[in-house]
């Protein structure tokens, strides 16, 4: 019975001393004692990636200097902000070129329609000899013009800058980059055989007026109109034709490749 009561009581002793130690052991305000090997130098304690150093909180690529932070190329000079062709070497806002050799279609229109052509005998269509001639700069034109009044036998197109404007529009003309000595164009006829007048400038709005008399073909052939000599700034017109004979039969007319050069 008494061995009973010794065992008894030291069994209360022994837990008494555990519950201390875990309550010691949980007290936050205790240090750890540097003998105790699982309190001293316990990776979950002492230096754990996740409390010391991780690379979560220390330094990572997000925070300390991604690319999208620092210096992407979007912000810092994509090509599109930086000097694209588009805003770089165009002109002006009808998208026209500031360089020779330069293409009268796109820079003046060809709006211009007289005689015949201004009575709705004259119709322009997109269609191009294959393969087109030269460098095929512009538009391609097939050009039909029909007598429409007895007293009107004859038919012109003016290319005009601004579109529409004849010589007695106030407006300036365009500004032809320096340099150019010719205006250069392929045209021939259905049939061959055609007197037709190419010329360019407006006389009193441009300062000058250049013009020659070509008899055409049925093939492409080359023509120049020579400027060399000519001191030009501002053109409202760019470019134009004009041909008689409407009452002896209609006109099929094509040209191409017209540029300032």
């Amino acid at each position: 019975m008494l061995r009973n009561t010794r065992f008894k009581w030291t069994l209360a002793a022994v837990g008494v001393f555990a519950v201390a130690g875990l309550i010691g052991a949980c007290d936050p305000e205790d240090e750890p004692t540097p003998s105790t090997q699982n309190d001293a130098g316990t990776k979950t304690d002492a230096g754990t990636n996740t409390d010391a150093g991780s690379i979560t909180d220390a330094g990572t690529k997000t925070d300390a200097g991604t690319n999208t932070d620092a210096g992407t190329t979007t912000d810092a000079g994509t090509t599109t902000d930086a000097g694209t062709t588009t805003d770089a070497g165009t002109t002006t806002d009808a998208g026209t070129q500031t360089s020779l050799p330069l293409a009268v279609d796109g820079t003046w229109a060809a709006s211009g329609y007289m005689g015949a052509g201004g009575q709705g005998g004259l119709v322009d269509e997109p269609i191009c000899h294959t393969p087109r001639p030269g460098a095929g700069l512009g538009n391609c034109h097939k050009f039909t013009a029909t007598q429409k009044q007895p007293d009107t036998a004859w038919a012109g197109v003016f290319w005009q800058f601004p579109e529409g404007a004849w010589a007695d529009d106030p407006r300036p003309g365009f500004q032809v980059p320096d340099g150019a000595n010719a205006v250069s164009f392929y045209a021939w006829s259905e049939s061959g055989g055609e007197a037709v007048d190419f010329f360019v400038g407006y006389e009193g709005k441009d300062g000058f007026t250049k013009k020659i008399n070509v008899t055409l073909t049925n093939e492409p052939t080359k023509y120049t109109l020579d400027i060399s000599k000519i001191r030009y700034g501002t053109v409202g017109g760019g470019f134009g034709w004009s041909a008689g004979g409407l009452d002896v039969k209609p006109l099929v007319l094509f040209i191409d490749d017209i540029q300032w050069h």
